[in-house]
């Protein structure tokens, strides 16, 4: 029987061994003699306890006695010399054999090499130890998830910002901190990333503490292994409520400063406006002054009273369009965007200028191309970008000699866009001013501002156009900008919407 106990034992892949009611060692088999390099005869009994680092003899023994004792089925953790001296780290489980009366008669137990796996162990817990350092030193609050979301990891300054423990945050869910305008974006971005296994990057509104939300910037990284695989989700959440704060009071400021110079080139303007309005007033004057003489003749001439009447109302019609032109551009209403016939307000402000134009003795050369499509603008702040370009190409012809001061206004088209340029004949920029021009509160002019340029370019770029100056091949400065074209849908209905008979005509190189 004891030789076919050990052959059994010796077949088995496992350290084994087998030890007397008292903890002292009776058998061993092939796998434990080969692992640690000793005999049974050199092992039997407590001689086996040589194997053991001196270090952690005194706990291992404590606890084999511990379950001695307890008669139940336990386990102990040590360093064991192996065959070539080295110590390796073991899990020992055993348990007692017992007869029919329920006594112990043998104890029986395995020996398993975990070294390996400890080391492993150990190291996951150092990289991950090291993992929640690098998090904890972010400036930021930082949030670490599982590929599927669950809250893995949070750095102190989250805890912080949202007054709450790991745990109560553990289970969070977005719409507890999320503002509720912002939710349904934030969870499409989050399911979009995670579907595409993509870094995103989203500006929402997160609840604090003290129940106030603050704007955050928030970028989600994926960090993957060699494979590719997603292992976590990092999280960082940026505030930028103070810089949001900060565009909004610069935009405001820029909405009053450009209503300012708005005003303030319409001042300069009066002149123009009234040469505009006092030429359907006189000419209604004259046709009813006509229409009087016509109707004191005997027989009265109702024919040509008639005609003259209609030429009053055609005069009052005229006088109105321009009145309600002026009208529009005063108004200090918030952007109001349309679909717009660019060629159109062009038109209005060119009617605008010429009056001063001919004052400080322009010649105003327009040249529209036909058919230009609609883009998506506001059209009193178009326009506004339209008489500041026109207003500072004539004064800076001011030094120019009279027969020499020519404006070309110009209006086209290219594949994406809607283009208006403005050139004069004046003196150009130096290469220093070039560089300048946009800059706010840079002037050249001695009771300028400097606002009017930068300004003319946040409009351009809030419509997602571009605006630039560039010196004439033959002299004169050249301003132009850009409008993205409306798309076909809408642009159909602004084409709609436009009489034939009220549709801008191409001018070309019309003089005043």
């Amino acid at each position: 029987m004891e030789f076919d106990l050990r052959r059994v034992l010796d077949a088995l892949p496992a350290m084994v061994w087998i030890a007397l009611p008292d903890g002292q060692l009776e058998l061993v088999n092939r796998s434990w003699s080969e692992y640690t390099g000793l005999g049974l005869d050199e092992a039997r009994g407590a001689e086996w306890q040589a194997a053991v680092n001196p270090d952690d003899l005194p706990a291992l023994l404590e606890r084999w006695q511990s379950i001695l004792a307890s008669g139940q089925p336990g386990e102990m953790d040590a360093r064991v010399r192996r065959f070539d001296g080295h110590y390796r780290r073991v899990r020992v489980q055993c348990s007692p054999m017992l007869d029919n009366a329920g006594r112990i008669i043998k104890w029986c137990g395995t020996v398993t090499d975990v070294e390996d796996f400890r080391r492993a162990e150990e190291t996951l817990r150092r990289r991950e130890l090291d993992f929640q350092l690098i998090v904890d030193s972010i400036p930021l609050p930082v949030a670490v998830t599982t590929p599927s979301g669950e809250v893995e990891g949070l750095n102190q300054l989250t805890l912080d910002y949202f007054g709450k423990s790991y745990e109560e945050l553990k289970g969070w869910k977005a719409s507890e901190v999320v503002h509720p305008d912002d939710l349904e974006r934030t969870i499409a971005a989050h399911l979009e990333a995670h579907q595409q296994g993509n870094s995103y990057n989203i500006e929402i509104r997160h609840r604090r503490a003290d129940g106030v939300y603050r704007w955050y910037n928030v970028l989600g990284l994926p960090l993957r292994d060699q494979q590719g695989n997603i292992l976590r989700w990092l999280h960082l959440l940026i505030d930028i409520d103070d810089r949001r704060r900060a565009e909004a009071a610069l935009q405001a400021a820029n909405d009053r400063l450009a209503r300012a110079s708005q005003v303030a080139s319409l001042v300069e303007l009066s002149a123009s406006i009234a040469h505009e309005v006092n030429q359907p007033i006189a000419a209604a004057l004259a046709n009813a002054q006509a229409a009087l003489r016509w109707l004191g003749r005997d027989p009265p001439d109702l024919a040509e009273v008639r005609e003259a009447l209609d030429d009053v109302v055609t005069d009052g019609t005229r006088a109105g369009a321009v009145i309600d032109r002026i009208r529009s551009l005063f108004k200090n209403a918030p952007p109001s965007l349309e679909n717009l016939n660019i060629a159109e307000a062009l038109s209005e402000i060119v009617a605008l200028s010429r009056g001063k134009a001919l004052k400080n003795g322009v010649s105003l050369q327009v040249q529209l191309s036909g058919g230009l499509p609609a883009v998506r603008g506001d059209r009193v702040q178009l326009q506004q970008v339209m008489l500041n370009l026109i207003t500072n190409a004539i004064e800076a012809m001011s030094d120019v000699d009279h027969g020499n001061r020519n404006l070309r206004i110009a209006a086209g088209r290219d594949d994406a866009n809607v283009f208006v340029t403005v050139q004069d004949s004046g003196p150009g920029f130096t290469q220093a001013t070039l560089e300048r021009v946009f800059e706010p509160f840079y002037t050249t002019k001695p009771t300028g501002l400097g606002v009017g340029l930068s300004i003319c370019r946040s409009i351009i770029e809030a419509h997602k156009g571009g605006l630039w100056a560039t010196n004439a091949e033959k002299g004169g400065a050249v301003f132009s900008f850009t409008v993205p074209i409306t798309s076909a849908k809408s642009r159909k209905g602004v084409q709609d919407a436009v009489m034939p008979s009220q549709a801008p005509q191409p001018l070309a190189d019309t003089t005043s």
